[in-house]
């Protein structure tokens, strides 16, 4: 949960830097004078918001710790003492030699080590030996703000308080977790604590961190935090310390994290491991050692590394190389098995230790998808950590932000994509969802939440409230703009908790492949993007789309889905013949360029690129293949030419493909195919159009939130929808949301995300629903409606960035 947010602070630190006048010290000198004690020292540190994030200094004075004479006569001034002038916070912890119970000190903060330099001076009293000074971002130019912690929290506590919110209707059911660090290590009164604690009770958190001993226990309590996170990986001892503690507090523990940002720990376990599991895990996929061209197991070993696999081929011909083109799949399929099985026993173990319905989760990092494109091989794999129950609550995070610029390119809805993951792979065993919902501005807080609520998530971490002075660069407790999202979101949340919590997104009729199996083979991240991008512009469309892996695709009867999207190379040949079944019994296929052509070891298979009616040879560029125009047939819905961007790869198509022909390039060569295949369809694209999606995104929205997108790309990313008949189950007519529903017997609720993020004024919207009694939103209160064929239709303005419909039976 570290790396992204420095990205957030570049973009912040350039607009602070804009105002200021001078920088702050490379160095600064510091010196205390206590007044309350005699023959005293001080041990020196820092917390700062860059890496190594915390430092330690020699005491002050030198040597003090050891050594009577040398420690400083109160009323005395110490020597100056020579720190980094980072942002952050300056911890002195007095001692003489015991820590004091109480000390009232004057510290003194100069350019230089003398008082020449002074720029700051602080006198105050505090219980316990620790004195910790904050140093805002500008506090060379803003001296006036540099605090004591103390300080710090009266403020945050004033800043909650002058929002004047409402304390009732807060949700019972939905948590919402976070905490607030440095008790004991960055001061010792807990009253600075409690200060901290009522904050984050006043914006509505229901739920922290597990106390480490009676006090924190009793001042949660006092407090009123119902429930409880704690970190354990498997520590038995440490699960009895926490019954012992309180069994009451002990069965308000909601779910125990295993691990924070794991990677494949099954890539570095291999070696270690004896080849005899491997075999026995082959064996267990019902493979044998004939399968591998070998006469019995002593001749297989793992072998994750590609290159030895075209050295094979090489030296020793198609028959070894295909063997080890096996044993490498099988490999990397094993690491996973490894990383899996490790989970899945501490899972069982945490459900001995802990109370009944105890959660178990691992926070999947968005890095590697968001950004990177790509889950394997480095991480777990999300799909199969669900499936095969290795925890029991599905968990990620967001680090995303709503400039163009920004992490994640502002498109919010990409958390959307990584909760569909977790969703569908949770599936098998109805797994709930949890997300860390990091910093953001009001708006960004609210839309962010609202996504993943509407996706099916039941907590949220706001990760990570701080406080300031004593995080890394993780925190909020300054941020009153956060403090009103994280407020907005709990608030509206109690209002619909009645339908939110219980309901569930609907059955979806279109779905994207996701192969795990292509990424093993080849970690190009731009094949996962695009797949991010087809899922934003269908949701936008109201065709949110169900996210499949191998497993997936061949557990479920694909007959719900009337349209699939596929892009990924590689795919296991049984994962193909389920595909090429599924359009033939009346199924609609969307392809793109490469899609289907080899499977899960690296052989060229026709199953899929048989259907399509026409040969086609790809070209991968990553800089692009310039720009062109697409004219459509009627039967697509767009009249319009469509101009494109052409990027990563394009197929060039040839063969008797005329009749097929229902998109053309300016140049006229073949740009989409349709294909009648028995029952149902086959769509083929010779380009990719998420990525034209999000190239116009771009364009339109050069600098800045992210808050246009054009529809033509998007349709005609879209159109096979339409031309399947896919029934919208949210139709909404202007405008351009998230609207995701929620659906349990007590009724939907409607989850809206307005990302435009301007007012729109007599919004209609018809949903896919019978039997409601009321029709009411969160922002508009009673709402007039019909209902008519299974749906209920109704109009309202729309005046902020999300608002919640509830239409209750």
């Amino acid at each position: 949960m570290k790396k992204a947010i420095g990205i957030f602070f570049i973009f912040l630190g350039i607009g602070l830097c804009t105002f200021a006048q001078q920088k702050n010290p490379e160095k600064i000198y510091i010196r205390f004078k206590v007044i309350s004690a005699d023959s005293v020292y001080a041990n020196l540190r820092t917390c700062i918001h860059r890496s190594p994030w915390y430092v330690s200094y020699p005491t002050i004075p030198r040597g003090g710790e050891n050594y009577a004479r040398l420690r400083i006569k109160q009323n005395q001034y110490s020597p100056w003492a020579e720190i980094n002038g980072d942002w952050g916070t300056i911890i002195l912890d007095f001692r003489n030699p015991q820590p004091l119970e109480e000390v009232e000190v004057e510290i003194q903060i100069s350019t230089k080590n003398d008082e020449s330099g002074i720029f700051k001076t602080i006198k105050t009293q505090e219980k316990g030996s620790i004195v910790s000074i904050s140093l805002p971002f500008d506090y060379y130019n803003n001296p006036g703000e540099i605090l004591t912690v103390r300080q710090e929290s009266e403020k945050h506590l004033k800043m909650a308080q002058s929002l004047n919110l409402s304390q009732t209707n807060l949700p019972e059911k939905f948590s919402f977790y976070t905490g607030a660090s440095g008790y004991e290590t960055v001061y010792k009164d807990p009253e600075i604590w409690k200060n901290e604690l009522k904050t984050l009770r006043i914006l509505g958190i229901n739920g922290t961190g597990y106390p480490s001993n009676k006090q924190q226990l009793d001042i949660y309590n006092e407090l009123g935090f119902s429930r409880f996170i704690t970190a354990n990986s498997g520590n038995i001892t440490q699960a009895k310390n926490e019954k012992n503690l309180s069994p009451d507090a002990f069965a308000k523990i909601q779910a125990v994290v295993l691990a924070d940002e794991p990677g494949n720990l099954g890539l570095y376990q291999i070696e270690k491991e004896p080849v005899e599991n491997f075999h026995r895990f082959l064996e267990d996929n019902s493979l044998k050692p004939k399968d591998f061209n070998a006469k019995d197991w002593s001749d297989i070993k793992p072998n994750t590394d590609r290159k030895k696999v075209e050295e094979i081929a090489y030296n020793w011909g198609p028959k070894y190389g295909e063997a080890a083109k096996k044993i490498f799949y099988w490999t990397h399929r094993y690491a996973q098995h490894i990383t899996i099985l490790y989970y899945k026993t501490l899972t069982e173990q945490i459900e001995k230790e802990y109370n009944p319905g105890v959660l178990t989760y691992v926070n999947y990092t968005d890095h590697p998808i968001i950004l990177g494109g790509i889950m394997l091989p480095g991480s777990p794999d999300w799909f199969e950590m669900a499936r095969q129950r290795a925890t029991s609550l599905m968990w990620t995070e967001d680090w995303m932000y709503g400039g163009i610029r920004s992490w994640g390119n502002g498109l919010y809805q990409r958390l959307g994509f990584l909760c569909d993951i977790l969703r569908n792979g949770a599936s098998k065993h109805n797994l709930p969802l949890g997300f860390y919902n990091t910093m953001d501005n009001e708006e960004g807080i609210r839309m962010k939440g609202f996504i993943v609520i509407g996706h099916g998530v039941k907590i949220i971490d706001y990760f990570y409230y701080g406080p300031t002075y004593c995080a890394t660069e993780n925190y909020w407790s300054d941020n009153i703009s956060q403090y009103k999202g994280v407020a907005k979101v709990i608030r509206d949340i109690g209002k619909a908790e009645d339908l939110v919590y219980p309901g569930q997104p609907p059955k979806r009729q279109v779905a994207i492949v996701y192969s795990t199996t292509d990424e093993i083979w080849e970690q190009d991240g731009a094949k996962g993007q695009e797949k991010q991008y087809l899922h934003i512009a269908l949701a936008q469309e109201m065709y949110p789309a169900d996210i499949l892996n191998e497993g997936l695709i061949l557990d479920r009867d694909l007959s719900q889905y009337k349209v699939i999207y596929f892009m990924d190379k590689h795919l296991p040949s049984a994962a193909l013949k389920k595909l090429r079944t599924y359009v033939e019994n009346g199924g609609t296929l969307v392809l793109l360029p490469l899609a289907g052509e080899k499977d899960e070891y690296d052989n060229e298979i026709d199953t899929i690129t048989s259907i399509i009616g026409a040969n086609a040879k790809t070209s991968i560029n990553p800089t692009g293949f310039g720009t062109s125009s697409i004219t459509l047939n009627q039967i697509t819905g767009i009249t319009n030419d469509v101009p494109v961007s052409l990027s990563y790869r394009k197929a060039e198509i040839s063969g008797s493909v005329k009749s097929q022909i229902i998109g053309k390039f300016s140049d006229g060569s073949p740009a989409i195919l349709a294909n009648k295949v028995k029952k149902g369809n086959v769509i083929y694209y010779a380009f990719m159009p998420g990525h034209n999606f999000f190239a116009k995104v771009a364009e339109a929205n050069p600098e800045g939130n992210v808050t246009k997108f054009p529809e033509l790309p998007r349709k005609l990313i879209t159109f096979p929808c339409t031309m399947a008949e896919v029934m919208k189950q949210v139709e909404i007519s202007q405008g351009t949301f998230e609207a995701d529903l929620l659906v349990s017997e007590k009724g939907t609720a409607l989850i809206l995300v307005n990302f435009t993020r301007q007012p729109i004024d007599a919004v209609k919207i018809k949903i896919q629903a019978s039997g409601i009694k009321s029709v009411s939103s969160v922002e508009n209160g009673e709402i007039k409606f019909q209902e008519n064929n299974g749906y209920v239709s109704f109009s309202m303005p729309v005046n902020g960035v999300t608002d919640i419909v509830m239409l209750k039976k």
